[in-house]
Formats: C-alpha cells, sequence, structure tokens
C-alpha cells in the first residue's frame, strides 16, 4: 500500500470515528419547572410524567407535591395538577401504560398509599397492609404484579434498611399484599432496579454498617423470580455505588447509570442478562442520582441529586439504539 493510500485510509478512519462519537449525544431539553430530585417518574401514553420530588432553598429542604407532563412533540411543560400531600422517594407503579407510584414520605412519615395517575388527577388509595418500608425501596412490575424491596421507614433512617420483599397486587377494588422471601443481601435502600423476562434485577445501593455507624456503598446484585419465589445472586457491580438508576432498553439489557461512589458520578454499565456480565456503556450527561425512563424509541434523563443538599433541572434524552452501540 502506497503513503497516499496509508493516509486516505487513516483520514476515513478517523472521520468514522468522530461521526459514531458525534452521534452518541445526549440531546439537551427544556429544563425542568424547577431543580427536583426524589420525585416519581414514568410516561402516559406519548408523555413523561413526573410528581412530587424534593429541592432545596437556602439550606431547607422543600417537599413538593406538582405532578406535571412533558410532550415530547410540543417539547413543553405542563402542570397538571397537585398531590393530596407532598410525596418523594416512593416507587413508580407504571402497569398496563398507566403511571403510579406507591408509598414514599412526605417528609414526616412513609405513607401506605398507592397512587395512581388517569390523566387528569391523581387517585390515592390508602392500603393499611403496605410493610412500613416504602422509602428508597426497590422494585417494579412483574406482570399485573409490583414488587416492593429493602428500603426503610424515613429518608434520614438509613440505620433502619431493611431486606423485606413483598407483592402487591390489584384484586377490584382492593389491593393485596404478600410476604416473599426476603432480600438474600444485607439491609439496603437506593439501589437500582429493574425488570427483565419476569425477574426483578436489583444492583447496588447502601448498606448499614453497625460496626462503624455509617453508610456503605455496595456492589451487590440479585434477582428474584416473583413465581417461584427466590432469589438468586448474578454478577456483582465492579464499583459500590449508592442512588444509581436503571432502565430496561429491550429484553436483555439494562443500562445502569449515576449515583454517587466517592462523589457524584456519569459512569454507566450495560448489564446483559442472558450473559451475566456488564459493559461500559455512554456516560449520563451530567453526574447525579438521575431519573431515566424509556420512551417511544428514546432513554430520558431528567432532574436529580446533583450535589448535596442541592437538586438539578437537567433535562436530556437519546436514542436507545445509541446506548445499545
Amino acid at each position: 500500500m502506497n503513503e497516499r493510500l496509508i493516509q486516505m485510509t487513516k483520514r476515513l478512519l478517523l472521520n468514522c470515528v468522530l461521526l459514531s462519537t458525534a452521534h452518541a449525544e445526549w440531546e439537551a431539553l427544556p429544563s425542568l419547572p424547577e431543580p427536583s430530585g426524589g420525585f416519581l417518574w414514568g410516561t402516559q401514553g406519548s408523555k413523561l410524567i413526573i410528581a412530587g420530588g424534593t429541592n432545596w432553598t437556602d439550606g431547607t429542604k422543600n417537599w413538593l407535591k406538582a405532578v406535571r407532563a412533558y410532550d415530547p412533540t410540543m417539547k413543553n411543560w405542563v402542570k397538571v395538577t397537585d398531590l393530596a400531600t407532598s410525596v418523594g422517594y416512593g416507587l413508580v407503579m407504571q402497569r398496563s401504560g398507566v403511571f403510579g407510584f406507591v408509598g414514599g414520605s412526605d417528609g414526616k412519615q412513609a405513607l401506605a398509599v398507592v397512587n395512581e395517575f388517569d390523566g387528569q388527577k391523581m387517585d390515592a388509595k390508602a392500603v393499611p397492609v403496605l410493610p412500613a418500608s416504602l422509602v428508597l425501596a426497590a422494585g417494579g412490575m412483574v406482570g399485573d404484579t409490583m414488587i416492593i424491596s429493602g428500603g426503610t421507614d424515613d429518608a434520614a433512617n438509613v440505620a433502619g434498611v431493611r431486606r423485606m420483599t413483598c407483592s402487591l397486587k390489584r384484586e377490584g377494588d382492593h389491593w393485596s399484599v404478600a410476604h416473599l422471601a426476603d432480600y438474600p443481601g444485607k439491609g439496603f435502600a437506593t439501589a437500582a432496579s429493574a425488570v427483565v423476562g419476569g425477574e426483578l434485577f436489583v444492583f447496588g445501593g447502601l448498606n448499614w454498617n453497625e460496626s462503624s455507624q455509617a453508610v456503605e456503598n455496595t456492589t451487590a446484585a440479585y434477582a428474584l423470580d416473583p413465581a417461584k419465589n427466590t432469589w438468586r445472586a448474578i454478577r456483582s457491580l465492579t464499583t459500590p455505588v449508592r442512588g444509581v438508576t436503571a432502565v430496561t432498553l429491550d429484553d436483555h439489557q439494562i443500562y445502569i447509570a449515576g449515583g454517587y461512589t466517592d462523589d457524584f458520578t456519569t459512569d454507566a454499565v450495560i448489564y446483559d442478562v442472558k450473559i451475566d456480565s456488564y459493559r461500559k456503556a455512554l456516560p449520563l450527561p451530567y453526574a447525579a442520582m438521575v431519573a431515566l425512563v424509556k420512551l417511544d424509541g428514546f432513554v430520558y434523563c431528567l432532574g436529580g441529586e446533583d450535589k448535596m443538599k442541592s437538586r438539578t433541572d437537567k433535562f436530556f434524552r437519546i436514542p436507545v439504539a445509541e446506548l445499545l452501540k
């Protein structure tokens, strides 16, 4: 190969790399109406929904109650309604295209309540038989059953993290709760969780170290098969992390990103359920404990805790296909 052809080949390869890199970028979207983290997020039809959450003003923590919708076509946020009470750190319950959530805290106590959104208003149903550990828990919808695992009774009570796991299912006008096998690791909170193939996958989070009386991040990872009521260990994360978030990309891959290691991070990996392995993935557009949601071929990254006693209003999206490269 002559020198001229070698140089042309190098330039072509470089252009391919640059083109690939240019495509693998998060698209900035209109900021959230206010900085927020710990909110509940999901989808309703073709729109993104966020409800409640927390932020800070001059060192004071604010608990929020607004329910807002984002229209990807119009690229705007609209306030739809207010919750009956301020809520943060609950667990999203997305079923049959309907956004809802369970538990959380109003800043004073855990809420044994199921909320479902009809597109206009939020219907709140008290479920007294729910466990107290409804704050900062992991979980997700497996079929028509909500799985709830870990968590605590108060966002400030990290020493009270638990291993308890239960199922929540609608039966007519009522919700029934059944206890499942306890999470096999230590009591935990702020873990990432996602559902694939009828199993709930839980990654990382925080544990409480009784000896040092301090929080410890963990690499632990397990999967629950609710039909068999059994947990199994899966490959651990490579880095201990809490406040990490997961979103299912397809029938066997989960994007796991952000959170707090020794600082807030943008780091991301993709876990492959079929081969029980992780690979490095495109990082988040900013370092935080973010919300991640998939809608119509995109993954949206929004808000979150970006510094201690701070929240962000940042909002981005990227095609799912770009994350899978």
